[in-house]
């Protein structure tokens, strides 16, 4: 029987070509004359073909390299996943939002001949693939306007770069984008694989600051475990600004591991792609990263402010990470975090805030204490696309709001709010998404002002603060913002308009989905469908100004009264729900909402239900799908969120 070896001789002696053969995923030492090393490429059990020979000119450079994203849609879709070689995992991007892109390193100097890429079923009808040189400046190397998908295979490119990308700009679905593999052929670079920055230990804050100030893309500047008092700020400017593929990290010795003192910590001015990580903050004022700076992450960071400081943390910096980080301690007005953005009217752009815990905050007043905050009423028409997702709320008590949003065009997703006076409200601004989220035992549900908003697949029990529901839709002062209206008028309440409400599971609240009677412009053009609605007290479904609302296929069960909801629009049956591990009230395989929602476009706004998973066929009414697939999703718990989480 013929080796390895001898197979690929024979082929290409037969194929009368002249040249080195070279398996398509050689290394370096497998290029020299060592005709024992050569492996019998995956799944070849017989002599290869002439199609086979024909890449091993090409040589793949992509696999195993470090690879970046715009965003991820969950940690179990990261982009590495894409380069790793396996054709079961892949990077997906969150999803509804363009353009995203994935990059990956090739090391400097590389060129590419090839480009090959495994779209899964969410792919790009409309992207680029670029080239560069310092990960900033781009060079296109393939322009795609009808991409459908599959898989396509870029040949003949040429092209000289470090970093390889593959830049989406529309979406040939409602979801985002997914790669199951990114495969980019030609000559590895010289260097590459990781950070080239070093690394600095530092023992002071004027040696933190002086290392700083001596940095360069890719440096990591360690400051050594223990308390500092710091008398005037750490001056982060554009000098120590990484790129978006390696920035500049200044961070605890370990996580928790150093204490910072004093009225301020650090000061942000034309700074980008930084991260601040593992410190704890116990500063007097403020911390605010302003709108000259972007890409200013920070990563398990402890902050537990003094009492004087009015906010914690303001980002108008866009492009920001909010991750793994504790919030706790307040009991002033102010926020723990606040997303603004510069001038008066513009919110930041694409924040990323997840796996955050929030807790303990008890300010007293009645308004100006939320956890988070996205945006201010001025800037309720701007639109900053942040994900708010993977954060856990805890005696969150010190507003009844939260989660304040007071802009537009964001998502609202897979957030915990447990025994917190404060739930998720949309008080300002259109288009934001509030998906898979749990409140369970607090003061507010979920409020709805302004237009255009889609709220699905929400888990909401035991709210039962006074006049709360599970779902409130408001009523309003005024009929839509609008640019150049005056101060007081942005301020009002804008009656909610052409809502999306369903999906929703709803137990055990005050009432379950109710209208305001406070202000006098009705809501309208408000769709309410495919929810269970269970309690024993309030109303089950009661909106006195309803003029234009669409219900259909809701469940109704309970001692509570109906409340004004028309016939049409509900049965009243028992949903058979029953709690899981976790507390949570669900249904089961014989529950009459199995395979029974009434509408059938569910799929356009969500394609799984609250625990993640995948919803299939009719779907079945309420915020969870029978299936025998795992869930990936529950109630979030301290082990989950925070700095010390995995």
């Amino acid at each position: 029987m013929m080796n390895t070896t001898q197979r690929v001789i024979a082929v290409l002696a037969a194929a009368t070509l002249s040249l080195t053969c070279v398996p398509a995923m050689a290394g370096a030492a497998e290029i020299a004359p060592q005709p024992a090393a050569l492996a019998l490429p995956a799944g070849q059990t017989g002599p290869l073909t002439a199609a086979e020979v024909g890449p091993l000119a090409e040589t793949l450079i992509s696999q195993g390299r470090p690879a970046t994203a715009s965003s991820l849609e969950t940690s179990s879709f990261p982009a590495s996943a894409a380069v790793d070689g396996s054709s079961t995992t892949r990077w997906a991007s969150q999803e509804g939002i363009d353009p995203q892109w994935i990059t990956v390193d090739l090391g400097e100097g590389a060129t590419v001949s090839r480009v090959l890429l495994n779209w899964e079923a969410a792919y790009a009808s409309t992207y680029t693939v670029q080239i560069s040189a310092d990960g900033t400046n781009w060079t296109t190397l393939k322009d795609e306007t009808a991409g459908d998908g599959g898989t396509d295979d870029i040949t003949g490119l040429s092209g000289t770069g470090r970093y390889l990308r593959v830049y989406g700009t529309a979406r040939g679905t409602s979801y985002g984008y997914s790669l199951w593999e990114l495969q980019v052929y030609g000559t590895p670079g010289t260097t590459g694989g990781g950070s080239s920055g070093s690394t600095t230990t530092v023992t002071s804050i004027s040696a933190l600051q002086s290392a700083i100030d001596s940095s360069d893309p890719g440096d990591t500047i360690v400051l050594k475990n223990g308390t500092y008092s710091v008398s005037s700020a750490v001056s982060l400017g554009s000098g120590a600004s990484g790129t978006s593929t390696e920035p500049v990290t200044v961070k605890a010795e370990t996580v928790g591991g150093v204490t910072l003192t004093g009225s301020s910590s650090f000061s942000f001015s034309g700074v980008h792609d930084i991260s601040i990580q593992g410190f704890r903050f116990t500063q007097s004022t403020t911390m605010d990263v302003g709108s000259s700076s972007k890409a200013v992450d920070f990563v398990r960071n402890e902050f537990v402010f003094a009492q004087s400081a009015e906010h914690n943390l303001i980002v108008r910096s866009d492009d920001s990470e909010i991750a793994y980080n504790w919030f706790h301690g307040k009991s002033t007005i102010g926020v723990y975090l606040g997303i603004e953005g510069p001038g008066t009217d513009t919110v930041a752009k694409n924040s990323h805030i997840h796996h955050n815990y929030f807790s303990d905050q008890t300010f007293a007043g009645s308004n100006g204490g939320e956890s988070i905050r996205l945006g201010t009423s001025p800037k309720a028409l701007s639109s900053g696309n942040a994900i708010v997702e993977y954060n856990l709320f805890e005696h969150a008590d010190g507003d009844p709001e939260a989660i304040s949003v007071k802009s537009s065009g964001h998502t609202i997703r897979y957030n915990t709010i447990r025994n917190s006076k404060g739930g998720i409200v949309l008080r300002h601004g259109n288009g934001n998404k509030v998906l898979s989220n749990y409140i369970l035992n607090g003061g507010n549900g979920i409020r709805i002002y302004g237009n255009d908003h889609v709220i699905m697949n929400n888990y909401v029990s035991w709210v039962t603060g006074t006049d709360a529901a599970g779902i409130v839709v408001g009523s309003g002062t005024v009929r839509d913002h609008f640019v150049g209206e005056s101060e007081t008028s942005r301020k009002q309440y804008d009656a909610p308009d052409r809502i999306r409400i369903g999906l929703n599971t709803l137990v055990n609240n005050s009432n379950g989905i109710l209208g305001e009677t406070k202000r006098t412009v009705p809501p309208l053009n408000v769709t309410i469908v495919d929810n269970i609605v269970q309690g024993s007290s309030g109303y089950l479904a009661s909106v006195p100004l309803m003029q234009d609302f669409y219900w259909r296929g809701n469940i109704l069960w309970g001692s509570a009264a109906n409340g004004n909801i028309p016939t049409v629009g509900y049965t009243r049956v028992n949903p058979q729900l029953a709690q899981d591990a976790t507390g949570v009230w669900k249904i089961g395989s014989s529950s009459p909402a199995v395979n029974a929602a009434f509408m059938t476009d569910h799929g356009t706004w969500v394609s799984d239900d609250i625990e993640g998973r995948q919803r299939a066929g009719v779907y079945d009414v309420g915020a969870h799908e029978v299936t025998t697939s795992p869930a990936t999703r529950a109630p979030l718990t301290t082990a989950k969120v925070g700095p010390t989480a995995p």
